[in-house]
């Protein structure tokens, strides 16, 4: 497919912001998770302040992961004619590199994804708690 200068620009952007999605998503989920230990060594108050940071935090995950599968639209569509570029000769090692980032990307995902879910028991749980005290 020929595209102009112009759409390959936006379409490079799209994937820069597709990767840092996804590493905005692991960065929430790892300040969650830090914050959330240091509620339960707080006491009620720390928990209460880590609910509060969960709805926040939980508003960036949610778009990081829209971005992840929306961005990913584009990216797939025009993968061959924007990052898969095989008559360059520079791209010797560009499977290798491709594969390597999307392992790491996958895993980063996965990470999140596992250490938001933990999170959210323990912001069910400081919920459940303060129903109970209220």
């Amino acid at each position: 497919m020929d595209l102009s200068p112009l759409t390959k620009t936006l379409i490079i952007m799209n994937n820069y912001f597709h990767d840092v999605a996804t590493a905005m998503l692991l960065s929430s989920a790892v300040i969650l998770w830090l914050l959330g230990r240091r509620a339960l060594a707080d006491g009620a108050e720390g928990r209460r302040w880590f609910a509060d940071a969960y709805r926040v935090l939980t508003r960036v995950a949610v778009f990081s992961i829209l971005w992840i599968v929306l961005g990913g639209i584009p990216r797939t569509i025009f993968f061959q004619d924007v990052e898969w570029n095989l008559a360059d000769p520079s791209n010797r090692y560009l499977f290798a590199a491709l594969m390597v980032k999307h392992g790491f990307m996958w895993l980063a995902v996965g990470l999140g994804t596992w250490l938001w879910a933990r999170m959210r028991r323990l912001a069910r749980t400081v919920s459940s708690e303060a129903s109970v005290e209220g």
